[in-house]
């Protein structure tokens, strides 16, 4: 908890105007040194602008900023960053090409005196800053190139250049999206430790068990106004937190019971996987959602990747209704009317600029006989895949870059629901989106299978997920299968104990 009264940070009813949109209509925010704090909102609340505020990269249209019992507006990030305030976004922005030392040291001026880089000053700085993160931290190299280093040691890195420029507040953004369980512990040992020297530390994130196990006070915003500002967490119950950020009591998606397992388990075969030298295969059925689950490197991104065409694995054998397929590229793939949505918005081609229609429609873009797409009726599966899915949106001609990141997720499962493909593939399709649209989701990919019977293969590191969305699940080392869950198999306690042990476990029969 805070080690002082007075505030490092205040902000009292900030707005914010986009156009004639108000992201932000109210916001207010206080953080005390030695506190680590949590900002909740769904997504579209306003979480990102206030970052932005905080952090000198946006400008708000009124309200109040007091940074150490001064007010006070930030012109940029550099000048937030010279006043003590850091923000450590999702998307890290290291230079990959460069050292740990010079990341590290890149803005700090006693580097280049006189038009000379100083490398032994360089490495003094990153050195100590690195030292105050902990051992974990203070092992990595300072000659090693960025680029070689893991996601949660690159974090570090980011962590240890806002510590060199004396943060005195840093903001988390999502920080543990891309990280397995170890990194994360890992991650919040520097937290604490940072706590415990006496800075103030925002915390953002929609995993519920990590605000339960980091923070001591949360603000909750809903539509751009705060509607919960520096509770407690002890005073806050996960429903109570929920019911601040959308407005009503949420209705959870029921796990899968082993009677839908052996209903779907009587369905037509789509795909069928099979590795050399092992007596597992996985069948994915007609209305079918199997789970991947195991440690970061276990292979589970990769084979969707080599289902989908993007990656070569020659240890597997794959089968499409029967029949050998071996996709050379996404294209083949397509062909046979696969979908794949990757955690990597990006790479699933999501283009920031692209305005809905043409992100939606961009997979099959003939919609006609003359291979033209007809405005009448391009716009009739535009209106109802955007209300289907409820997506906020104040225009159909709004761009993704303008869309809170569960609303653009939901745009890349609309742009492929249009067209119904035979097999979805789903790696982390909730990264990063709240407990709200994290349940819209859950719906679309159930229907999907339901409804559309479609089979559907779904890498997630959050266990729950899987507990909540598989018929079976799949549990991979090094590349390999290791075992097939269902029925009461499938809980988080089973899947963590399958997934960490070193020891052989032998294979379950399938259900009759």
């Amino acid at each position: 908890m805070g080690h002082g009264k007075t505030p490092l940070l205040e902000m009292h009813n900030i707005v914010k105007i986009y156009g004639g949109t108000k992201a932000l209509n109210g916001a207010s925010l206080s953080i005390y040194p030695g506190e680590i704090h949590a900002l909740m909102g769904g997504n579209g609340a306003g979480k990102s602008t206030i970052i932005g505020i905080i952090g000198g990269s946006k400008m708000p249209n009124d309200g109040q900023i007091i940074l150490n019992s001064r007010e006070i507006r930030f012109k940029s990030p550099k000048d937030a960053m010279e006043k003590g305030i850091a923000v450590v976004y999702q998307e890290l922005s290291l230079v990959p090409h460069l050292t740990v030392s010079e990341n590290i040291s890149l803005c700090n001026p006693d580097i280049n005196k006189n038009g000379f880089y100083d490398w032994k000053e360089s490495d003094k700085i990153a050195r100590e800053a690195l030292l105050t993160l902990g051992e974990a931290a203070a092992n990595i190299r300072l000659r090693d190139e960025v680029s070689t280093l893991r996601a949660d040691q690159m974090q570090m890195i980011e962590i240890a250049r806002a510590v060199s420029m004396g943060a005195k507040i840093i903001l988390f953004d999502e920080p543990t999206s891309s990280l397995n369980f170890g990194e994360t512990q890992s991650l919040f040992q520097i937290i604490r430790k940072l706590s415990a020297q006496g800075l103030g530390i925002i915390f953002v994130s929609h995993r519920m068990n990590e605000i339960r196990e980091i923070c001591d006070r949360i603000t909750i915003s809903r539509d751009g106004q705060t509607v919960t500002e520096g509770a407690l967490m002890s005073e806050k119950s996960d429903a109570d937190i929920i019911r601040d950020m959308i407005g009503r009591t949420l209705v959870m998606e029921e796990a899968v019971s082993i009677d839908d397992y052996k209903e779907i388990n009587k369905n037509d075969e789509l795909l069928n996987i099979e590795w050399e030298n092992s007596d597992i295969s996985c069948s994915i059925k007609e209305g079918e959602i199997v789970g991947l689950a195991g440690l970061a490197g276990s292979g589970r991104s990769s084979l969707l990747r080599a289902v989908w065409g993007a990656q070569k694995n020659p240890h597997i054998r794959l089968k499409l209704r029967g029949e050998g397929y071996m996709p050379k590229s996404p294209q083949a793939a397509l062909d046979k009317n696969i979908a794949y949505i990757g955690e990597d918005r990006a790479e699933s081609g999501l283009f920031p600029t692209l305005p809905i229609p043409e992100t939606l429609l961009m997979p099959h873009r003939v919609y006609s006989k003359q291979r033209l797409i007809r405005t009448k009726k391009e716009n009739s599966y535009l209106k109802n895949i955007v209300q289907a899915l409820k997506i906020k949106v104040p225009s159909i001609m709004e761009a993704p870059n303008s869309l809170s990141g569960g609303n653009q997720q939901k745009l890349l499962f609309g742009r492929w629901f249009i067209h119904k493909p035979t097999i979805f593939l789903l790696d982390e399709p909730t990264r990063g989106v709240d407990v709200h649209t994290k349940q819209d989701i859950y719906q679309l990919i159930k229907s999907a299978a339901r409804e559309s019977h479609a089979g559907v293969i779904v890498v997630s590191s959050e266990l729950a997920e899987l507990v909540t969305l598989c018929h079976k699940v799949l549990i991979l080392k090094d590349g390999r299968p290791e075992r097939i869950l269902y029925g009461d198999d499938i809980n988080e306690d089973y899947m963590m104990q399958c997934i960490t042990s070193s020891s052989e476990v032998p294979n379950i029969k399938e259900a009759d």
